[in-house]
């Protein structure tokens, strides 16, 4: 279990590319491409307009489902970590100055000012709190490559970042 928790750390050390799915208000799925940065406690964080449809589904409901994976490895080496969180836009400079600290180290770029992020602006900072995670183990049957979903403790996976 020590190597499969490395592994899927390792992934999110390495992987920023996301892919979030939401739920909108009539029950239908949306899934979004999302650039994020995950802090010391696997809490994942990113930027976007407050009208992009991931960003209205999640104020409706907060229910995401979060896949970092790294989409060109080859399908015999491929690993995901799967995230199950709640999700909501920070609304107070505090939380939004952290997740810009959070989001610039992941990015290697400069922190952005909080404000440009509250009030008026149309980008904001959202947290997904994560309280499921699952990692992928590869196997093969016959020639034929197939995933295996592990949980993991998401406090284990954090300790290695």
């Amino acid at each position: 279990m020590d190597q499969i928790v490395t592994c899927a750390a390792d992934t999110l050390r390495k992987v920023s590319n996301a892919a979030i799915a939401t739920v909108s208000p009539d029950g239908r799925p949306w899934n979004s491409p999302l650039i994020v940065a995950l802090d010391e406690t696997l809490v994942v964080y990113w930027s976007s307009h407050n009208d992009a449809i991931h960003s209205i589904n999640i104020a409706n409901d907060p229910q995401v489902f979060i896949v970092i994976f790294d989409s060109i490895a080859a399908d015999a080496s491929g690993h995901a970590v799967y995230i199950q969180a709640l999700a909501r836009e920070l609304t107070d400079e505090t939380s939004v100055a952290h997740a810009l600290r959070v989001i610039a180290n992941r990015k290697g770029e400069r922190v952005k000012a909080a404000q440009d992020f509250l009030g008026p602006h149309p980008r904001r900072v959202y947290r997904a709190d994560p309280y499921a995670v699952w990692t992928n183990v590869v196997e093969q049957r016959d020639g034929h490559y197939f995933d295996v979903r592990v949980e993991i403790d998401p406090r284990a996976a954090a300790s290695l970042l």
